[in-house]
C-alpha cells in the first residue's frame, strides 16, 4: 500500500507540473481541431453537382430536361462576345458541343474550372478512341460556363456552380484558420497565465531579494517546479534575514555594551593629570562617536519602516538648513515640489550622511531635488577632490574608507554610505557616486514616485 501510495503522490505532483499543463495544452488543441473538422464533416453538407457529360450539357442548351438535379444553373442574355478561349480542354469540350448541338464551332465557348482544365489528356483520348464511333462523352466534374452565339447575334451564358460559393462548407474552409485560431486561443491564453502568473510572481520575489528588499514569502502556488522553487526561495529568504539579524544583533551588542567601560574610563581620567586627561577623552569621543554610528546602523537595519506621503523637497530643504545654521557652506539650487511613500527618519538619517560627507571631504554641498520620469531624483556635489573608480566600485560596502589609514581625525567608522544605501533600496530606489568634470563628486539618488502621485502632478 506503501509504494502505491507514493506511485499516486508521484503523479498527483506530476498533474500539476509543466509537463503536464503543456501536454494538456498540446492534447486540448489537437481535441479542439479534430472536433471542428468532425463537425465540419458530418454537420455541414456542402452542394456538390453530378458529373455532367457533353451530351448533358447539350439539352441544357436546349432547355430539355436532365435526369439529375441541378438547381445551381443560371442563364442570362448579353450582347457583348465572351473572351475566346486559348485553353486545350476548353477548346475540345466547346468543340464536342457545337458538334452535339449541330451549330459552327465559332459560335459555342466553354469556359472550365482548373480541374477539369487539368483532365485534357483524358478528354483527348477519349475522342480519339470513341470519336468516330460517335460514342465520345467527355464528362464536366465541377463549375463551367456555356456561351452559346443566338440567332439574334447575342450571347446566352449557362452557368452550373459545382459548389456554391456561399455556402457554409466554403465560409468554413476559406476561414478554418482564423476560426481554428479563435477556438484555438482561448484555450492557451487561460493555460498560460495559470503558467505565467506564478512565475512572474516568484521572479519578481527573487528580484526584491536580490536588490535586498525586505519582502513577505513568495506565495506557494501554481506548476509543482514553481511551488517547489517558491519554497526553496522562502526558505533562502528566511535563513538570510536570520543571518543578518544575528549579524546586526552581535553588531549592537558589542557596541552598545561598550559604553559601560568607557562611561569608567571617564571616571578613572578625572584624577589623571591634564595633559593624559585630554588626549585620552579625545580618544574616548571618537570611540563614543563610532558606538553611536554602529548603533544608527544597527537601527538603520532592524527598525520597522513606517511609509507614509512625504513631500521630499520640503525634508531636503530641512536637512539642508539644520547644516546652515551649524555654519556649513551648504546651499540648494532647486527643489520641486514632490510627494513620496517614504520613512521619514530613515529619509532624514540618508540625505543627513550624504550631506555630511560633502561638507566634511568636498567642502561644501550643493542640493538639488528634480522630478525625472516616474522618478525622483536628488543629487548633492561637493567641491572636493573626488575618489578613484576603485574606490567608489567599493564606497558603499561597511566599514569600507576611501582614507586608508583608519584614522578617526580624517574620516568616520565607513557605515555612512551603507546606511545610505540600505536606505535608498528600502525605499525601491537606487543610488549612484559619479566624479564631476568640474571636479569633486556627487551622489545622485533616484526613489519612485507612486502613482497617485504621478496622476495629481
Amino acid at each position: 500500500m506503501g509504494r502505491i501510495g507514493g506511485w499516486f503522490e508521484r503523479f498527483a505532483l506530476w498533474m500539476n507540473s509543466i509537463q503536464a499543463y503543456i501536454l494538456a495544452l498540446v492534447l486540448g488543441a489537437i481535441v479542439v481541431l479534430t472536433a471542428l473538422s468532425l463537425s465540419i464533416m458530418f454537420y455541414v453538407t456542402p452542394e456538390v453537382g453530378a458529373p455532367i457529360s457533353v451530351y448533358e450539357m447539350s439539352r441544357m442548351v436546349r432547355g430539355q430536361p436532365l435526369a439529375q438535379d441541378t438547381p445551381s444553373i443560371r442563364s442570362r442574355i448579353q450582347a457583348v462576345e465572351p473572351r475566346r478561349s486559348d485553353d486545350d480542354a476548353e477548346k475540345l469540350i466547346a468543340a464536342a458541343l457545337a458538334h452535339r448541338l449541330g451549330v459552327s464551332g465559332g459560335d459555342v465557348r466553354v469556359y472550365l474550372n482548373d480541374g477539369d482544365r487539368g483532365r485534357h489528356d483524358l478528354m483527348a483520348r477519349e475522342m480519339a478512341l470513341y470519336g468516330g464511333e460517335g460514342a465520345a462523352d467527355p464528362i464536366v466534374l465541377g463549375s463551367f460556363t456555356i456561351a452559346v452565339r443566338t440567332s439574334s447575334g447575342q450571347w446566352r451564358m449557362i452557368t452550373r456552380e459545382a459548389r456554391n460559393p456561399d455556402t457554409l462548407w466554403q465560409h468554413i474552409g476559406r476561414n478554418s484558420v482564423p476560426i481554428g485560431l479563435l477556438l484555438i486561443l482561448p484555450l492557451s491564453l487561460w493555460v498560460s497565465a495559470l503558467l505565467t502568473r506564478p512565475i512572474r510572481a516568484f521572479a519578481a520575489s527573487a528580484e526584491r531579494l536580490g536588490a535586498g528588499i525586505e519582502e513577505s514569502p513568495v506565495p506557494v502556488e501554481g506548476p509543482t517546479e514553481i511551488r517547489m522553487a517558491a519554497r526553496s526561495l522562502n526558505e533562502m529568504q528566511s535563513r538570510i534575514s536570520r543571518y543578518i539579524r544575528e549579524r546586526t544583533s552581535v553588531v549592537g551588542a558589542i557596541a552598545h555594551d561598550l559604553r559601560t567601560p568607557l562611561a569608567r574610563l571617564h571616571f578613572h581620567l578625572a584624577s589623571a593629570p591634564e595633559h593624559v586627561r585630554k588626549a585620552a577623552e579625545e580618544e574616548i569621543r571618537q570611540m563614543e562617536q563610532l558606538i553611536g554610528t554602529t548603533l544608527d546602523f544597527v537601527d538603520n537595519e532592524s527598525r520597522p519602516r513606517v511609509m507614509e506621503p512625504l513631500e521630499l523637497g520640503l525634508l531636503v530643504e530641512g536637512v539642508v538648513d539644520d547644516f546652515a545654521d551649524m555654519q556649513h557652506d551648504v546651499a540648494i539650487k532647486h527643489a520641486e515640489p514632490i510627494t513620496i511613500d517614504g520613512d521619514m527618519i530613515l529619509l532624514k538619517r540618508l540625505f543627513t550622511n550624504l550631506i555630511d560627507n560633502a561638507v566634511k571631504y568636498g567642502d561644501a554641498a550643493s542640493v538639488s531635488v528634480r522630478r525625472e520620469g516616474e522618478a525622483a531624483i536628488v543629487e548633492i556635489a561637493d567641491k572636493g577632490a573626488g575618489m578613484t573608480d576603485e574606490h567608489i566600485a567599493r564606497a558603499f560596502e561597511p566599514f569600507f574608507r576611501g582614507e586608508p589609514s583608519r584614522n578617526r581625525k580624517t574620516g568616520g567608522a565607513g557605515l555612512g554610505l551603507s546606511i545610505v544605501q540600505s536606505a535608498t533600496e528600502a525605499h525601491g530606489g537606487t543610488v549612484e557616486l559619479k566624479r564631476l568634470a568640474t571636479g569633486g563628486m556627487c551622489a545622485r539618488i533616484a526613489l519612485p514616485i507612486p502613482a497617485q502621485s504621478r496622476e495629481r502632478a
